[in-house]
Parts: C-alpha cells; sequence; structure tokens
C-alpha cells in the first residue's frame, strides 16, 4: 500500500548518517485491509429485523401470484356494430288548392249544355241578373275539370301518410244536393280521391277531412265536380250571377315513401340510438376510459347532402366536455352511397353504460341527427335511403369500471420468481436448518369482486431444479381447500387482505424454504362471484387493481448451519508502482480474525485483479475456532485468530497487480462447548467476523 512507499521514505532519512555504500536489512509492519462478515452478508437486502435483545428475525414477503384486472380478468374485446338507419319520413310544405265557380260561369256552362231545359235555365238566371225571381230545380250538372299544378313543389309522392281537408262553401241562393267529386292525376289519370255530399244549405258550407296514406299523387292534379244538384229555390230570390260555389283545399301532414321534389329544410333523421356490447355475463353500467378509440363509419345513400351531428350521451371528460362532432356528407352520387370516418378518442372520458332510459348494461347511447337545407332543386328521396353506420369500439382499456363482473373460473398453472435463494447466495441448500418458520399465504384483494380461491399445489424449485412439494396434514390446512376471499372497498380503495396460516409443525415448510428457491411453481383456482350478482351491479374495478397472493415468512434466526457461507469482497493493494517492492525480500501477511458467531469457520481468501482475475489463493479452507458461549448458548466475546501467509519474492510482485480481495467463510454449528453441539443457535444482530489484514515485510536498502 501508500504506507509502504511512506516508511522506505522514513528509514532513507533515518539512515541518512551511514556511508552511501551501505547495505543492510530492516523490517516492517503495515496494515493492508479490513473487511467483516456479518448478518447483513447472511441475509441480503436487509431483510433482518432485529428484536429488542438484539435477537434477529428474519422477514421475507414475495407474490407467488397476481391477477391483473385489465390483462387477465375484466376485458372489453373490440366491437364492430353495424346499423341501418331508415329515412321513415319525408317532410313536405302543406299544398293548397282553392278551386270557385261563380253563378255567371255555371249559367255559361248550362247554356252549352245539350239539354234544353238545362239551357234555358242558363240563359234565364243571365238573364235576370240583378232581379228577384224563383229558380228551376238544376239535375245533372257537372263541370270542366280544375287542373292544379303544383309541379314547383313536387313531381312525384308516394304518401306513407297524408291528409287532404277542403270547405265546400255555398254562396248560392239556392241549396245544392247530391255533390259528387274527383280529384285525379292529371298525366295518368288515376283516381286519387272521390266523394258524394248530400246537401249543403244556401250560403252555407261543410268541412270534410281524407286520408291520402298510400296515395301516389303527381305534381299536376285536375279536380272535377262529376254531379250537381238542386232542388230550386222555394220563392222568389235575388239572382247575382257573382254569387259563387268555393272549394278550399289543403294537402297536410304529408310523409312520403318516395318523393321526387324541392326539400324544406328539416331533419331527415332524428334519433337516439343504442350500441350494446356483448361481454358475456359481465354487466357494467360505467367505465372511465384510459385509452380507447369509437370509431364511426357512416354511408349515405341519400341523394342531398346531409349535416350529421352526432353526439354520445353520457361521455364526459374531467372538463365536462362531451363528445360531439359535426360533420358534412355529400349526397350520393348516380346511386353510390357517400361514406365518412369519424375517430372519437374515448382517453380520459367517463361514460354511462346504463341505456337512454337507465336500465341497461353495457350499452353506449348515440344522438344521430341527419339534417338537409333547402336548395330549391327537385331530388328523389324515398324511405329506403338510410344511412349505414358501423360502430367500432377498439382498444378500450379502463381506468375504473362499475356494473357486475361476471362469474369467472381462472386456473393458473405456472412459476413466479422466489428470490429467497438470493437472501443466501453462494449457499447450496440445506445449509441452514431453521428452527422454526412462520408462514402464511396471504391474499390482497384490490377488486371490488367477492371470490374464492383454492391453492392445488405450491413447490419451490431451486437452481439446481431439486423441487420440494408442500404439504400439510392439519386440518386446518389451506392446500385443496376453498377459501373465501372478501372485496374492496371503494373511494378510497382499500384492498381487502387475508392471512392463513401454514402449520410448520404439520408441514414440510421447513423443507420448502430449506431447499433454497429461486421459484415458487403452483396450481391455483380463482373463482369470481361465486354468489352471483348479490351485490346488485355494484362491483368495481380500476386499471391497477390487483389480487396477489403473497407468501409471508417470519423465520427467528434459531439455526443449524452446515456448509454456510459468508462472503465479502474488499479493496487490496500492496502499492502504487513496482519500485515501492523492489527492494522486499520477503514477507508474511497475517489474517487476523475476530469471530464473534458461535460456529467455527472456514475460511478462504482469493486475490483478484482489476479486471476479476484470480492471482492468488492466500488462504484455501483454514478453520477459525467459534466464539466461546455461555450457559444460554450465547457468544458475548469475540475469539481472535491470528493466520499467517508466507510471501516469498516472487509472490510478492506477483501481488502487486492486486485491486480486490475476496473473503469467504463457510460456516458449521461445531462449538468448543459440548452442552451447544447440535442445539439451534439464535443468531444476534452483534454477531459477525471482523478480519484484518497487516504486512510484516523485511526490506534491504542501499545508501
Amino acid at each position: 500500500m501508500r504506507f509502504i512507499a511512506a516508511l522506505i521514505v522514513l528509514l532513507l532519512f533515518a539512515g541518512c548518517k551511514k556511508d552511501s555504500k551501505t547495505e543492510w536489512d530492516s523490517e516492517l509492519l503495515a496494515p493492508i485491509a479490513r473487511t467483516s462478515l456479518s448478518i447483513e452478508n447472511l441475509v441480503r437486502d436487509s431483510l433482518a429485523k432485529v428484536n429488542g435483545d438484539d435477537y434477529v428475525t428474519l422477514v421475507y414477503n414475495a407474490t407467488i401470484y397476481e391477477l391483473n384486472l385489465a390483462d387477465q380478468l375484466i376485458k372489453i374485446p373490440d366491437t364492430s356494430i353495424f346499423q341501418k338507419i331508415t329515412v321513415d319520413s319525408l317532410l313536405l310544405p302543406q299544398t293548397y288548392i282553392d278551386y270557385v265557380s261563380t253563378l255567371g260561369a255555371l249559367a255559361t256552362n248550362l247554356k252549352l249544355s245539350a239539354d234544353p231545359a238545362q239551357k234555358f235555365l242558363g240563359s234565364y238566371i243571365i238573364n235576370n241578373h240583378g232581379n228577384v225571381t224563383t229558380i228551376a230545380a238544376l239535375n245533372g250538372f257537372t263541370t270542366s275539370p280544375f287542373s292544379f299544378d303544383g309541379s314547383n313543389y313536387f313531381q312525384t309522392l308516394e304518401l306513407s301518410q297524408g291528409n287532404l281537408d277542403f270547405w265546400l262553401i255555398n254562396h248560392l241562393p239556392i241549396p245544392i244536393t247530391n255533390i259528387t267529386f274527383e280529384i285525379r292525376n292529371a298525366v295518368s289519370n288515376t283516381l286519387i280521391l272521390t266523394d258524394n255530399i248530400p246537401y249543403i244549405p244556401a250560403y252555407d258550407s261543410i268541412y270534410k277531412v281524407y286520408d291520402l296514406s298510400g296515395k301516389t299523387i303527381d305534381g299536376s292534379l285536375n279536380f272535377q265536380i262529376t254531379n250537381f244538384n238542386s232542388p230550386g229555390s222555394t220563392g222568389p230570390v235575388l239572382i247575382d250571377t257573382n254569387d259563387y260555389i268555393r272549394l278550399k283545399g289543403r294537402i297536410f301532414n304529408i310523409k312520403a315513401k318516395r318523393a321526387i321534389a324541392c326539400f324544406p329544410s328539416q331533419d331527415l333523421i332524428s334519433t337516439d340510438q343504442e350500441i350494446t356490447q356483448s361481454i358475456g355475463e359481465r354487466k357494467f353500467t360505467y367505465v372511465d376510459c384510459k385509452s380507447g378509440e369509437l370509431e364511426v363509419d357512416i354511408s349515405s345513400s341519400i341523394q342531398e347532402k346531409l349535416r350529421l351531428t352526432y353526439k354520445l350521451k353520457g361521455a364526459y371528460n374531467i372538463f365536462g366536455r362531451g363528445i360531439q362532432a359535426i360533420s358534412d356528407i355529400p349526397p350520393a352520387l348516380n346511386g353510390v352511397p357517400q361514406t365518412i370516418t369519424q375517430t372519437y378518442d374515448l382517453s380520459g372520458f367517463a361514460i354511462n353504460l346504463t341505456g337512454s332510459d337507465g336500465s341497461k348494461f353495457n350499452t353506449y347511447t348515440q344522438i344521430i341527427l341527419a339534417h338537409i337545407d333547402s336548395t330549391g332543386i327537385l331530388r328523389e328521396i324515398t324511405s329506403d335511403d338510410s344511412l349505414f353506420i358501423i360502430y367500432k369500439l377498439k382498444n378500450i382499456k379502463p381506468n375504473y369500471i362499475k356494473g357486475y363482473a361476471g362469474r369467472d373460473t381462472i386456473l393458473f398453472a405456472g412459476s413466479s420468481p422466489f428470490s429467497f435463494s438470493n437472501l443466501f447466495s453462494g449457499n447450496a441448500p440445506n445449509a441452514l436448518d431453521f428452527k422454526t418458520v412462520d408462514v402464511s399465504l396471504e391474499v390482497d384483494n384490490g377488486l371490488g369482486v367477492d371470490g374464492n380461491i383454492r391453492i392445488n399445489s405450491l413447490s419451490s424449485t431451486n437452481a439446481n431444479g431439486n423441487k420440494v412439494t408442500l404439504f400439510d396434514n392439519s386440518p386446518n390446512s389451506i392446500l385443496g381447500k376453498t377459501l373465501n376471499i372478501n372485496r374492496a372497498t371503494d373511494f378510497p380503495l382499500i384492498p381487502a387482505k387475508q392471512e392463513f396460516s401454514i402449520n410448520s409443525t404439520s408441514s414440510n415448510i421447513k423443507d420448502f424454504l430449506i431447499n433454497l428457491p429461486n421459484q415458487v411453481d403452483y396450481d391455483i383456482e380463482i373463482k369470481t362471484n361465486p354468489g352471483g350478482n348479490k351485490f346488485t351491479y355494484d362491483d368495481f374495478a380500476y386499471l391497477d387493481s390487483k389480487l396477489k397472493v403473497n407468501l409471508n415468512l417470519s423465520i427467528p434466526l434459531d439455526v443449524k448451519a452446515d456448509n454456510l457461507k459468508l462472503r465479502d469482497t474488499f479493496d487490496f493493494k500492496l502499492g502504487n508502482s513496482p519500485k515501492e517492492i523492489d527492494n522486499i525480500n520477503d514477507g508474511i501477511l497475517y489474517l487476523i480474525t475476530y469471530n464473534k458467531f458461535p460456529m467455527q469457520a472456514k475460511l478462504n481468501l482469493i486475490a483478484y485483479d482489476s479486471l476479476g482475475n484470480v492471482l492468488d489463493t492466500l488462504l484455501n479452507n483454514i478453520y477459525v475456532p467459534a466464539a466461546e458461549t455461555d450457559q444460554n448458548c450465547r457468544a458475548n466475546t469475540a475469539k481472535k485468530s491470528v493466520i499467517p501467509i508466507n510471501l516469498p519474492t516472487e509472490r510478492i510482485k506477483n501481488l502487486f497487480n492486486v485491486r480486490k480481495a475476496v473473503l469467504t467463510a463457510t460456516f458449521d454449528t461445531k462449538t468448543n462447548n459440548p452442552v451447544c453441539d447440535g442445539n439451534y443457535y439464535k443468531i444476534y444482530f452483534d454477531y459477525k467476523l471482523d478480519a484484518k489484514i497487516t504486512a510484516h515485510f523485511n526490506y534491504r536498502l542501499k545508501l
């Protein structure tokens, strides 16, 4: 070490009065390194718990099985749902008909009749305009067709619903009887409506409503009175050729199955639609999405531009913003539907899944409003025209979900890492024998779901492949039995924890652990909600909710040891340059140990260079005795041992490159106290094996 150079300088100064050609030998004793092996070298990760009397207990907890919500229990599958929404009604403006025939016009038509009596009556009425006289009876009169042209509004209407109402006003000085009329399509002459009105008094009217459902109406209509009778006047009346018969009508409440028309601005589709997702027995009422997408593909066969408003009801993020979008869909061309795609990011949205009336499950509800604006252009739209909508729910991963999680039987046979062997790194199985072990199986349920668990088997497997299968002959054994699991509580989330003991006297749990396993093999069966939906849709789970099966160990360190190894790596350096050791003739390293463990130890000391290559084995299987023990088999004073290591010149030069050394102590429970031999020894926190290395060198100095 650096001490050597300094000591050489001191010796040079001390010998400065000597003759320059003088040579002599000198001896030096210098410390080289030190280390300590304690319980911290025995138990990795400082899992030792020290009791009030310094007695050490090993506390170790390991998760041997974990059920994760998002990955295993509650999966929301990708879903595609197809819907066809038809245009069930086309609203059209009301169409009005107004037909007037004066008494003078009626008389003129009578004059043109081939019937002499009607000719005479027509001339009589015209000649007596303004006179008070009697009007004779009239029978079998007809009028010429009255044409109504509504082609500016529509060309054809196939009505699923519609009404015609009219007022027939008799503004004549005589009653009219047995009036028959008809309405026909002007081009095809198809009869649309006919009726007979028995009687209308003079200067009176009548109101009628007709159902046009199922009728096909053209834009041009003919209205004609096909029969008109009157008993004439009962006495003299004033004849005024401006008196009239008038028909005022309207076609209203129109819903067309098919129409070629100029459509007014209107909502062709206005509906609440529900999307119910199939998730087996699970019935969810609410989901808070961590991530996910709703993709909506909309195809329109309607030959008019649509403005589509889409809203997902009951979906809000933390800022109160909902999911709503407005999109324009071009008109269908030559019968080819037009398609658009909208994608909605569901991340961060809480969504109600109970449908429009709040009584459903797994059900998303959306409002779809398809609106057209009036363009003044004749378009053909039918009730078969429709929106084709494909909903794609993708990659739904819930932060939180509520409802009924269903009943599942989950069988898992596998293995989990179990780092118990790492606590005693470098030791072979059976190096330790524990007097007692306290072991429990803890079920930590972070799901708001009842359940039960059955441990069919547990085995420990070590790095050499040796397997120890756990058994327990106790009547209260947890192996192979159904263990009930309580549910977690919410707001705040508090997992339900239940602990089941493994009896160390009726089981082979000590052998299970002494095997120093690096994995635990398990066969576990879990059932969720074995009693069904008894909490009435009050199950819940968070994304990070887990059901864990933990193996908890509390092992008082009352041990027997057989080849139990403690090891430590420490710095080791003889000097900074070769010149510092050129004049060393030989020397001795002394390993001085203070062993307070009540166990003898076999020591190995190996030196390494900076690359980890072995340069020298300084000690090989050298024993140091155990500490003395009292009547309670406790060591109170460390046992000192001094072990010399001879260093000839060539060995010293080889050690110049040493940078690290590893001291390994292998213990077994043999003491110099026959009362304690064969017993379990309590391990106390102050038990340790301290070691230091000193060097005794012979120098040849030339001055």
